[in-house]
């Protein structure tokens, strides 16, 4: 039973729609998180500022809540790869202190980027291959979790307005595209025929929510449609 919830990076992009369903679902909840792209938390909400690196103070605090949701990773290729160390410190290394330490159950945030590049869409059976340093981490925190309480989503490409407060991410592609198709009335595709598995940011974050108390375990990939660049655009 759901007793109390900590949501690690609970004050990012896909941590506000988390947010904003626990508290639709009366889930007694409280956020952790270092705000690195914030100056301060803005929802009335319970609170603690901390970083995942730090085990000191998690340990404290893990004993009292029965789920955790981990939010936390230092995403995107070009930003994990200008510091491959601390990628593994916050996406790798910390999600194996939490397996070791915690024992109620986890849903933990990865990427389909673990698959690399394929021909063909992928599943859940799909051989991995992932191609860099953010891939390799996600993948390789997965692994602490198999034999864990544990449920993982592979997200696609995500989407949209988070809530209220969100600072939307620019560097997703219908995000990215939408903002340039407003700004400068067009927009210049390169190749175009790739495909990419896209989803909303607020399906995600519900969907993190309705399986806090299922019996799902193991490892899903959570998209909502494959398009082409060029379809997008």
């Amino acid at each position: 039973m759901i007793k109390n919830v900590l949501v690690v990076g609970g004050a990012g992009y896909i941590g506000g729609c988390v947010t904003d369903n626990l508290i639709g679902e009366k889930i007694p909840f409280t956020v952790y998180d270092n705000l690195t792209y914030e100056n301060h938390y803005l929802k009335a909400v319970d609170f603690i500022y901390g970083d995942v690196r730090d085990k000191d103070k998690l340990i404290k605090i893990l004993p009292k809540y029965s789920h955790v949701i981990w939010l936390a990773a230092l995403v995107g290729d070009g930003a994990c790869a200008i510091k491959p160390q601390l990628t593994r410190e916050i996406n790798q290394d910390s999600v194996q202190f939490l397996s070791q330490k915690f024992n109620g159950r986890i849903i933990f945030i990865s990427t389909c980027s673990v698959y690399g590049k394929n021909e063909l869409p992928v599943t859940e059976l799909t051989k991995t291959n992932p191609l860099s340093v953010y891939a390799k981490t996600k993948l390789e925190a997965e692994q602490y979790l198999k034999s864990k309480n544990g449920l993982i989503f592979r997200l696609g490409t995500a989407f949209g307005i988070s809530y209220t407060y969100s600072r939307i991410r620019m560097d997703l592609a219908i995000n990215y595209m939408t903002m340039n198709a407003v700004k400068n009335k067009k927009l210049i595709v390169n190749g175009g025929k790739q495909y990419r598995p896209f989803i909303h940011v607020q399906d995600i974050g519900k969907t993190i929510v309705n399986n806090l108390n299922t019996k799902h375990l193991g490892t899903y990939n959570l998209t909502s449609f494959n398009t082409t660049i060029l379809e997008l655009a």
